[in-house]
């Protein structure tokens, strides 16, 4: 990330051990064996190019399964404004390729209201970008 680079405390960041490439294809590929729905794949820095602007890497991967978000837009609508979850993959200026992802949990249970155990399952995301990250084990 760059030295300027600031998140809020929610959401974390996994630095890859893989290319920006092989790192959106394992993303993809954990999310689809899971049973995850990717609904877009926007390439971020193409769409940079499409207004001759410049863009390291960049892709926000929009993704969720209806079994575990459906229940949470139930109790609060307004908590679609959250789902479907996100995960960015991005290279940074030393070409490592980082991936980050929103735990929503807490806003969904303080700011919308909503049952921690109902929004309990969707915490389970950050395992998955965190494994897209990792070396494999040998």
């Amino acid at each position: 990330m760059t030295a300027a680079a600031k998140c809020p405390a929610s959401v974390a960041t996994f630095r890859s051990e893989h290319g920006f490439s092989i790192t959106v294809a394992r993303l993809r590929g954990l999310l689809a064996d899971k049973g995850m729905t990717i609904f877009v794949d926007i390439d971020q820095a193409d769409a940079a190019a499409q207004v001759g602007m410049t863009l390291r890497p960049t892709r926000l991967i929009v993704f969720g399964n209806p079994k575990g978000g459906t229940p949470v837009m139930q109790a609060n609508a307004l908590a679609g404004l959250l789902l479907p979850l996100k995960a960015l993959v991005w290279e940074d200026e030393a070409r490592v390729t980082w991936l980050a992802i929103d735990d929503l949990t807490g806003a969904l249970v303080d700011g919308y209201g909503l049952e921690a155990s109902l929004v309990e399952p969707l915490a389970k995301a950050k395992a998955l970008i965190q494994m897209a990250a990792a070396r494999d084990s040998a």
